[in-house]
C-alpha cells in the first residue's frame, strides 16, 4: 500500500525524494507486566516477538528502498517495549527498551551493505525523536510518558506546551506524532500540528473495559516546505 501510495503522489506531482520509517513505540505486546491475563493471551515469547518486529521493518525498508534515494528508519521507546518483572515495576530503564532495540539490530544488520547504502538509522538516547525533514522539525513520541489528569489530548498538547517552556528540542518542532492512545486525532493550532496515531491492531481489553474501538493502520503523510499534506492510514 505504501509504494503504491508513493506512486500515485508521484503521478500527481507530490514527488517524494525522502521516505521516513519511524516506530513510535508498542511493536512488540511483550510477554507480562502490562495487564492481569496477559500470560495467558500472548502466544509468541519476547524473543519471537522481537524477532517478527525486525523482520517486518525489513520488509517494509526492502519493499521501498528503490523508491527514494534517501530513507530514515528509527524509532522511539514505547510502554510495552519496557522490561518489567510485573505490572509497573522496571527492572532497568525505560530506555532500556524493545522498540528501539528493534531498529538498532535492523540497523547493524544492512550497516555496510551496498543496497541500503542510502538508507540512516537514528535511534534516541532521550524519549522522543525530534528530525527535519525539508524544513520542517517533527517530534515522535510514544506518549506513556505524559503526566497529569485529563484525556490524551490535555495530557499531550500540555506535555507539547511544557517542552516549549523548558526550551528542549520538541518544544520546537511543527509536528508532534504520537502512539499509545490507539485512536486516530488531528489536531492544528497556530501553524503546529499533533497527529495521534492509530493501533494496528485492536485492544480486546479496551473494547471490554470502554466499547471503544478504532480503524487500524500505519500513519502516512507528506512533508514539503509548505507543512504536512496527504495524510492517509494505510
Amino acid at each position: 500500500k505504501a509504494k503504491q501510495q508513493i506512486k500515485n503522489l508521484n503521478k500527481n506531482g507530490d514527488i517524494v525524494d525522502e521516505i521516513y520509517i519511524i516506530g513510535v513505540g508498542d511493536l512488540i505486546e511483550n510477554c507480562f507486566g502490562y495487564f492481569d491475563h496477559q500470560p495467558f493471551n500472548i502466544s509468541l515469547t519476547k524473543t519471537e516477538q522481537e524477532h517478527i518486529a525486525r523482520l517486518m521493518v525489513i520488509e517494509i525498508l526492502d519493499g521501498l528502498l528503490k523508491l527514494a534515494p534517501k530513507i530514515i528508519i528509527g524509532g522511539v521507546v514505547g510502554n510495552h517495549g519496557e522490561n518489567r518483572s510485573g505490572k509497573n515495576s522496571i527492572v532497568t530503564s525505560r530506555l532500556d527498551n524493545s522498540d528501539t532495540q528493534i531498529f538498532q539490530i535492523v540497523g547493524e544488520i544492512i550497516n555496510g551493505r551496498e543496497r541500503y547504502k542510502h538508507v540512516k538509522t537514528i535511534v534516541p538516547d532521550e524519549f522522543y525523536l525530534t528530525l527535519e525533514a525539508k524544513g520542517k522539525r517533527l517530534t515522535f513520541y510514544h506518549g506513556h510518558m505524559t503526566g497529569g489528569g485529563g484525556n490524551s489530548e490535555s495530557k499531550l498538547i500540555n506535555w507539547w506546551k511544557n517542552q516549549a517552556m523548558a526550551r528542549l528540542p520538541a518544544g520546537t518542532s511543527d509536528l508532534l506524532i504520537t502512539g499509545h492512545y490507539h485512536h486516530l486525532r488531528v489536531i492544528t493550532e497556530r501553524g503546529r500540528t499533533w497527529i495521534q496515531s492509530p493501533s494496528l491492531d485492536t485492544s480486546k481489553e479496551l473494547e471490554a473495559r470502554m466499547g471503544l474501538t478504532t480503524s487500524h493502520g500505519v500513519v502516512t503523510f507528506t512533508v514539503s516546505k509548505n507543512g504536512w499534506d496527504n495524510l492517509k492510514i494505510l
